[in-house]
């Protein structure tokens, strides 16, 4: 006979089912890589999220999060900036394990050793395994049950693309572009080495003394960084290398090279890297000054062919900025983020663009079934309706602070981690509170220790000092190692600095950002909208940062607490920065001193050219203010339009105690104003017409023993008929003491180095000048454009790290690793280190110099994979 089952045994039986379908589903929604799948195309259509969503709780961790959360079998995890990986139970949201990822290959001989900082690489999660790599070089397997060690390699430079599981397999990019695929446990399949197989280069790739042997400097065709995200699709694994991108094909036991794309011409640096369901791959390039678009690459016959997506070009003349992370896809439609004042988010669709009013980020949009969701530069997290194309909910966090990579989403709920350190989990029915306990993250935690550490050795300003004479005491010497590189969204035109510790920069859409010296690990970073190629450097000054930051609308002066980024004040001020005004203010005592124009712009002319520059408009009145340093309120202000209309091709000097300040008007009857000023008072105690910078060039001083202040004014264009010069004036009354010989031009400064002067020319050559009589003495460094050099008693410092010896014929001592397309920004040092940020690649990097360097065991690609 058949047993009769009860109801409740039957509605304990429908549950159990219903539980178990439900858990498959749960299950389902695995968030397993970056932007969810192997493309990065960041569309996951079946992922539902309502619009109100509320906080459901945070979970801190050890330092800024840069990563994506990923979620696997009933799990969360999370690598934050320290190289730290957490993992929480996603349904009970308690702490399962944590890994502490090693710091470096040999922790005890290398300076910074507690410098496993910066990690950017978004994890994978494949059969129970998570995949991690670090910026200190590790690959490691754990398992994601406990956090075991599954398997692990050294693989000597840092990682920084994220790791990408398709099928059964598991791929990753070294920075060096030393691309792997494994197991999903962990065992190499193969390795193939860009640097040897494109560039035939066998040498340490790391030590620009290695480049160097061969003859000749690094330049953009030596280019290697993969400092972006590959993508795979297929058996396809898609390597932006430097400005190359290179289809490899996985063919079991070895990656085969199927095909390579350069730019038409110096190849462009790639900052965002995605791939269509056909195949497609779609980058977002840049090579200088704005100018940039998402390309879409296809492979053919071994070659890549390019075209344009509609709506995403900029350039110098451009109203729009550049995009900073990959594109999303959904379809035939393609969504990006941008850090842009009301144009934070965009929809390409059939060759029309529609922008919407999303606040300004430099992350992914993630593509949910019907909205778009991504990070904002101001700390919230924006969800955009994809039919309505509208901002509808944002999701705070607790600090302000950025939101930097993409969301993950699962069973309705948006992970995501923030600068801040924490992650934040937002879903129905949530009911916490945000924190209140900050990390403190804006402390150093690796302090600057050395003979150089004390502030009389800082670049605190972009020309070295307040005399402008664009060098450092003498404080580095050979040899040279590569101690850190990190990697930042944006782009600069004018030199960091560094004081108290950190090296600060601006970018110019708008970001300042400060970072450990001895590191280069994130202290902070501050952001405003509206600033608009901005090519302005940052002054450091007493524990304070003094930033001019340029916008089409507005342009305001911003102090900042030095420490944390804090607004202390600002000051309106007018004109364009362009390529020319490149100082920052000037202290005097507790006068803060800012050049500027009454002058507006249109975006076609914001950029105006140095090189044809023949008058500005009537009523571009040429300014200077001083402010109070700590209050910002006005002193006493000048405009010189009596003189001539002008003051955005303008520079100024503080020597003995004195101001100099010199404007070109441009090829007019009178070219330019040149004036003393007593910084205190304001007074004029002379001026000039006669002589005066002349385009592109500021002006620099400098006392000699026995003959006074001596001022150097240069420039672009001829002040001669055809003819152009190198004046030399008496500070003492503005009188000529001598004219140089002629010259094609000198660019940014004239550099008075204790034996010679030095003066660059764009497209030419530098000069060597006696600094005495004017006299062209020699001619050097052949084939750069418009670098801007600096000078380290003896060595010249120039674009990628190169590093001249002035005393031994100019020798060639370090160039590269090229992480630039472009040779406009040089490098500088500062105590007694050597620091270059890229002008359109986004990288930093710190080199150690001398006896540092000798006890340093840094980065070294000739260390073969170890397996622990």
């Amino acid at each position: 006979m058949f047993k009769l089952i009860s109801q409740q045994s039957i509605s304990f039986f429908i549950v159990a089912c219903l539980s178990l379908f439900i858990g498959s589903i749960v299950q389902a929604e695995d968030w397993p890589q970056y932007k969810f799948d192997s493309r990065h195309s960041g569309d996951a259509p079946t992922f539902k999220i309502d619009t109100t969503l509320k906080l459901i709780a945070t979970k801190k961790t050890s330092d800024a999060i840069f990563t994506s959360p990923i979620i696997g079998d009933g799990k969360i995890f999370i690598l934050d900036g320290s190289g730290k990986v957490f993992c929480w139970d996603q349904n009970t949201l308690e702490k399962l394990w944590t890994y502490q990822s090693p710091a470096t290959q040999n922790p005890s001989t290398h300076p910074s050793a507690a410098g496993n900082v910066n990690n950017i690489s978004t994890p994978a999660y494949l059969n129970g395994v998570l995949h991690v790599g670090t910026q200190s070089g590790w690959y490691l397997a754990l398992k994601g049950s406990n956090g075991e060690v599954v398997h692990q390699l050294n693989l000597g430079e840092p990682i920084f693309s994220a790791i990408v599981v398709q099928g059964e397999k598991v791929y990753l990019s070294t920075l060096g572009s030393q691309v792997y695929s494994f197991t999903p446990q962990g065992k190499i399949r193969w390795k193939w080495d860009f640097v040897k197989e494109r560039l035939d280069f066998h040498g340490n790739r790391w030590s620009g003394e290695d480049w160097a042997k061969r003859g000749r400097r690094a330049t953009w065709r030596d280019q290697f960084l993969c400092s972006r995200n590959i993508a795979v699709h297929g058996k396809t694994i898609v390597l932006p290398a430097g400005g190359e991108v290179t289809w490899l094909e996985d063919a079991g036991d070895q990656a085969i090279h199927k095909g390579s794309y350069r730019g038409r011409r110096e190849s462009p640096c790639t900052l965002g890297l995605s791939i269509g369901a056909n195949g497609n791959v779609y980058r977002q390039w840049h090579r200088r000054d704005n100018n940039g678009s998402v390309e879409i690459l296809s492979l053919k016959d071994g070659k890549g062919e390019s075209k344009t997506l509609p709506g995403t070009v900029t350039s110098w003349k451009s109203d729009s900025l550049l995009s900073f992370s990959s594109v999303s896809i959904r379809g035939s439609d393609i969504y990006r983020c941008r850090p842009e004042e009301e144009n934070g988010f965009n929809l390409h669709r059939e060759g029309k663009t529609t922008r919407t009013s999303g606040y300004p980020s430099i992350s992914s949009p993630i593509l949910s079934k019907d909205k778009a969701i991504y990070g904002g530069l101001d700390g919230n997290v924006y969800l955009t309706s994809l039919s309505q194309l509208k901002t509808v909910s944002k999701l705070p966090t607790a600090f302000g602070k950025a939101v930097t990579s993409p969301v993950a989403l699962s069973n309705g709920k948006i992970y995501f981690g923030s600068e801040d350190g924490y992650l934040y989990i937002y879903g129905a029915n949530g009911k916490a509170q945000l924190p209140t306990d900050s990390l403190g993250l804006e402390r150093i935690r690796t302090p600057l220790k050395n003979k150089f550490s004390d502030s009389k050795f800082d670049w605190f300003t972009n020309f070295g000092n307040f005399q402008n004479t664009n060098q450092t005491l003498e404080m580095i010497q050979p040899p040279f190692k590569v101690d850190w590189i990190r990697r930042f969204k944006g782009t600069v035109k004018h030199f960091s600095v560094c004081g108290g510790g950190r090296l600060y920069t601006h970018t110019a859409e708008g970001q300042i950002f400060a970072v450990e010296q001895t590191t280069g690990r994130l202290l902070w970073r501050r952001y405003w909208p509206g600033v608009h190629v901005s090519f302005t450097a940052p002054l450091y000054y007493d524990e304070h940062l003094y930033i001019p930051q340029a916008g089409l609308k507005k342009s305001l002066l911003r102090c900042l607490r030095a420490s944390d980024g804090k607004l202390v004040w600002e000051a309106p001020f007018s004109g364009s920065p362009s390529w020319n005004r490149q100082l920052p203010p000037i202290v005097s005592g507790n006068r803060l001193i800012y050049l500027f124009s009454s002058g507006k712009y249109t975006a076609d002319k914001w950029l105006f050219e140095h090189q044809s520059n023949f008058g500005f408009p009537k009523d571009h009145r040429p300014l200077l203010k001083a402010w109070d340093l700590k209050t910002g309120d006005e002193i006493w202000s000048h405009d010189f339009h009596e003189f001539g209309s002008g003051g955005d091709d303008a520079g100024m000097c503080l020597v003995d105690g004195k101001l100099y300040y010199s404007c070109y008007f441009g090829a007019k009857k009178v070219g330019g104003f040149t004036c003393k000023i007593d910084p205190q008072s304001g007074d004029l105690i002379w001026n000039t017409t006669e002589h005066f910078t002349h385009a592109g060039c500021t002006i620099s001083g400098e006392v000699l023993k026995g003959k006074g202040t001596r001022l150097y004014l240069g420039g672009y264009n001829p002040i001669e008929g055809k003819t152009n010069r190198i004046w030399c004036l008496d500070g003492k009354d503005g009188s000529l003491v001598w004219k140089s010989d002629p010259i094609s031009r000198a660019i940014h400064v004239v550099t008075p180095t204790p034996n010679f002067l030095f003066a660059h020319s764009q497209y030419k050559h530098s000069y060597k000048l006696d600094r005495h009589t004017g006299k062209v003495i020699g001619q050097m460094l052949k084939g750069y454009n418009c670098t801007r050099f600096t000078f380290s008693e003896p060595f010249i410092l120039g674009s990628n790290m190169d590093i001249y010896d002035s005393k031994d014929e100019m020798k060639l001592l370090w160039t590269g690793p090229a992480v630039d397309v472009l040779m406009c920004v040089g490098a500088f040092a500062s105590n007694g280190r050597v620091y270059y940020s890229s002008n359109g690649g986004g990288i930093q990097v710190g080199l150690l110099a001398g006896e540092e360097a000798r006890k340093a065991k840094t980065l070294n690609n000739k260390i073969a994979p170890t397996e622990n």
